[in-house]
């Protein structure tokens, strides 16, 4: 087991996701297998570090390393460890070839489970390898050219289990989310002002919430101490940003969340802030910054899942198109674009590269048509295409550029 693993009180294994005992691979939380889970080959590295290093160094090497990643992706990468092992196990691997996995090896493991998963979640299942590997300072084979064929046919072979595309959230599910809430009700405020703020932010719904809430962290989290900077024109509220310190893409660089305010519309997005930050103002600054006070006066962070259940709840009864976290992002760069903003100022406002945000429109030409919501017709779609392709001329990017980058970048 690694030094300084933090280990955390682990749950029973669901059913098929058991594997077979070993010292090298103790009961843990999945967040904590990557650092946890071990090899011949990772206990003969560390080893060889320790012969040139005093243990007080080893140990500070191993913990900047663990502090690279996201909670989220520990949890997330932890899926390719287990999926991993089980095959190993069930074709009695030897521990020895296990790491550094070789490049047959690697595509056994595509074809193994090919065509009974989608091809994102054997994508995710490398990364968790490969991320495996590297804390381990082990070769990583993954990119060999068999490793690299074997993933093309595990993603056309598994497009039967993609999960199903979710239309994008509109100006329609906010208006009816508006209708159904009180803004003097503390969790309503902040329901409110996440779902503007991330909608006309174009952010993604992880960076503005708490996805789970032992993993509130300063490091990934906006806290309620940050600075909102409210600028105005004409006496009245203009924009408003605030930094948030991590983001997908980014990582650690964050990122500004950039606001516009819409004058005159019930749907603006920096009067639904500051409608949040006055109703719980009791919050304190080591909170959430959209963390709300409950009924019994304590503060409590936003949790995604909780926000998600709220406005489905709204939405369903009103009749509208399920969505996804990503259906915000997608919608407000629908609705900025559609508003005659500039694609320059919507790829800056999300955090796009030109490239990423034109990969983006490939994204909402098979999502926009799902829309059962009003908010989009074919004059609609006509103008986006439009704009997306003078956006593409003048960036000077050539179909085929897009067409190679598809599903390879994160959008």
């Amino acid at each position: 087991m690694h030094p300084l693993s933090r280990i955390i009180q682990p749950r029973k294994p669901q059913s098929g996701r058991t594997i077979a005992p070993s010292q090298l691979r103790p009961h843990v939380a999945a967040a904590d297998r990557l650092f946890s889970w071990d090899t011949p080959f990772g206990v003969r590295h560390r080893e060889e570090i320790s012969r040139t290093l005093p243990p007080p160094l080893v140990n500070s090497a191993l913990a900047a390393i663990r502090g690279a990643l996201a909670p989220n992706s520990k949890s997330t990468y932890a899926a390719g460890l287990l999926r991993f092992t089980q095959f190993c196990d069930k074709w009695d691997i030897p521990e020895d070839h296990r790491m550094p996995a070789s490049y047959p090896l690697l595509c056994a493991f595509i074809g193994e489970h090919k065509g009974l998963q989608s091809g994102n979640t054997i994508k995710s299942w490398m990364s968790g390898l490969r991320s495996w590997h590297v804390v381990n300072h082990a070769p990583w084979y993954g990119d060999d050219e068999w490793v690299h064929l074997a993933r093309i046919s595990a993603n056309k072979e598994g497009t039967k289990h993609k999960r199903p595309l979710r239309a994008p959230v509109s100006i329609e599910h906010l208006s009816a989310l508006l209708r159904a809430i009180d803004l003097s009700n503390p969790f309503h405020a902040a329901v409110f002002a996440i779902a503007l703020c991330t909608f006309f932010g174009c952010r993604r719904l992880g960076e503005i919430t708490v996805t789970v809430a032992s993993a509130f962290d300063e490091q990934y989290n906006v806290l309620r101490s940050a600075t909102v900077h409210f600028r105005t024109l004409h006496d009245a509220p203009h924009s408003a940003n605030f930094r948030i310190p991590w983001t997908k893409t980014t990582k650690e660089l964050g990122a500004s969340v950039i606001l516009t305010a819409r004058p005159g519309s019930p749907l603006c997005p920096v009067a639904a802030l500051k409608n949040h930050l006055t109703v719980n103002a009791s919050v304190p600054g080591s909170s959430a910054l959209f963390a709300y006070t409950t009924a019994s006066g304590q503060p409590k962070n936003m949790l995604k899942h909780e926000f998600l259940e709220f406005v489905m709840g709204i939405w369903s009864s009103a009749m509208l198109a399920h969505v996804l976290g990503h259906s915000f992002r997608i919608g407000g760069a629908v609705e900025l674009l559609l508003a005659g903003v500039p694609p320059e100022i919507v790829a800056a406002t999300g955090g796009w590269t030109s490239l990423a945000f034109l990969l983006y429109w490939r994204r909402m030409e098979e999502i926009l048509p799902m829309s059962t919501s009003k908010a989009y017709n074919k004059s609609h779609f006509d103008s986006l295409a439009s704009i997306f392709e003078q956006f593409r001329i003048a960036h000077k990017i050539p179909p085929a550029l897009i067409a190679a980058s598809d599903g390879l970048l994160s959008v």
